[in-house]
C-alpha cells in the first residue's frame, strides 16, 4: 500500500522562543512531554533537534536567531503523536508489515533523499513512515461506520465560539438557546440545528473533523474552513461506530492522504485519551490540531466534556 509523506518543512515564518521552564509537578522535570504514563525525554528531543541542526542549512539560520522553537515544536508534536499512534494500533490490534513500510519509504525517493529538507533523518523518517501507515489502516478500520449526532450553530469568530461553548460545557441547556437564536445563512442555508447526524461513509471529509474525535457529551469549537472567520459550535449527543452504511464501500476511493487524516483524528480516542502534558519551554497541547501549539492564545479549538445536571 502506498502512501506519500507529509513533510514539516523548516521554511516559514519563526515565532518568537518561548521562555523555558518546567512543570509543577516533579514528573514533569526532564520531560518534553508526557502522554499518560509514558515521558518523552528532553534529552531524546534535543538530540534530533542537533541532528536537525547538522543537515538543514535553514535550521542553522534559525539557531542564529534563536528562532528555534518552531522545529522543537514539530519534534515534540512528532513524537506525541507516535505515541499515540502506536497506542492506538496496540488497542486495535491493526499492524503493518515491514516490508510495506520499506517500500513506503522507497516510494518517496528513499530515506536520504526524502529526509532532506525535514526534522527527520534516514532512522525517523522510516518510524514516520511506519506511523503513516498505521494511521490509514486506523482510518480503513472506521470510516465506513461512524456516524455522530449532534447539535450545531456558527459564529462570527473565534472569541464568541470558545466563550459559548465554555458556557455550554458548563450548563448544557444553554445550546438549545444557541441554536434557536443562530445566525441565518443566504437562500435557506442551514447554521444551526438540533439532531444534525453525519456518517463518514457519506461525508469522508468530515470525518478527520473534530466532531468525529470526541466521545458523546462533548463540546466542540472550531473553524471548518481555516481560510473564514467563522467557527462552528457543536455539542456531541450520541456517537456509533458500528452504523450501517446505505452506500457502497468509500474506503477504496479515498486517498492515502485523507485516511491518515482521519486516522489522526481518531487516534487520540483509540489510544485510551490518555493525559497529554508538555513542557511549557515548547508551549501546550493543542487537543483540536492534535499538535503543540505555541500558547494558549494560539490554540485552534476548543474541546470540553459537558457537565450533565444532576438529577
Amino acid at each position: 500500500m502506498r502512501t506519500v509523506q507529509r513533510r514539516f518543512t523548516l521554511v516559514g515564518a519563526a515565532v518568537a522562543l518561548l521562555v523555558a521552564g518546567c512543570g509543577t509537578g516533579p514528573s514533569q522535570v526532564g520531560s518534553a512531554a508526557i502522554i499518560g504514563d509514558t515521558v518523552i525525554p528532553l534529552e531524546q528531543v534535543q538530540q534530533r533537534l542537533d541532528v536537525v541542526l547538522k543537515k538543514e542549512p535553514e535550521a542553522q539560520k534559525l539557531h542564529e536567531q534563536r528562532k528555534l522553537d518552531q522545529v522543537s515544536r514539530q519534534l515534540v508534536t512528532l513524537g506525541v503523536q507516535h505515541e499515540l499512534i502506536e497506542r492506538a494500533a496496540q488497542r486495535e490490534g491493526v499492524t503493518v508489515s515491514e516490508e510495506a513500510v520499506t517500500e513506503s519509504v522507497e516510494n518517496a525517493g528513499g530515506p536520504d533523499t526524502a529526509s532532506q529538507n525535514t526534522v527527520y533523518d534516514a532512522t525517523t523518517f522510516r518510524e514516520r513512515a511506519k506511523d503513516q501507515l498505521l494511521l490509514v489502516e486506523l482510518a480503513r478500520k472506521y470510516v465506513d461506520k461512524m456516524e455522530v449526532t449532534f447539535d450545531y450553530f456558527f459564529t462570527k469568530d473565534n472569541k464568541d465560539a470558545i466563550a459559548k461553548a465554555k458556557q455550554i460545557a458548563v450548563d448544557p441547556s444553554k445550546m438549545a438557546e444557541f441554536v434557536r437564536s443562530g445566525p441565518q445563512g443566504p437562500e435557506g442555508q442551514q447554521l444551526s440545528k438540533v439532531g444534525q447526524k453525519v456518517r463518514s461513509a457519506e461525508s469522508p471529509q468530515a470525518a478527520g473533523s473534530p466532531l468525529f474525535g470526541v466521545d458523546p457529551g462533548t463540546v466542540v469549537a472550531f473553524a471548518p474552513d481555516p481560510g473564514s472567520a467563522q467557527w462552528i459550535v457543536a455539542y456531541v449527543t450520541e456517537r456509533d461506530d458500528d452504523a450501517t452504511s446505505t452506500g457502497e464501500s468509500s474506503t477504496e476511493q479515498l486517498t492515502p492522504q485523507l485516511l491518515e487524516q482521519i486516522g489522526l483524528r481518531l487516534v487520540l480516542r483509540l489510544a485510551g485519551d490518555p493525559e497529554i502534558r508538555v513542557n511549557p519551554r515548547y508551549g501546550v497541547w493543542d487537543t483540536t490540531a492534535i499538535s503543540v501549539a505555541p500558547g494558549e492564545e494560539e490554540l485552534s479549538g476548543f474541546q470540553a466534556v459537558v457537565r450533565q445536571p444532576k438529577s
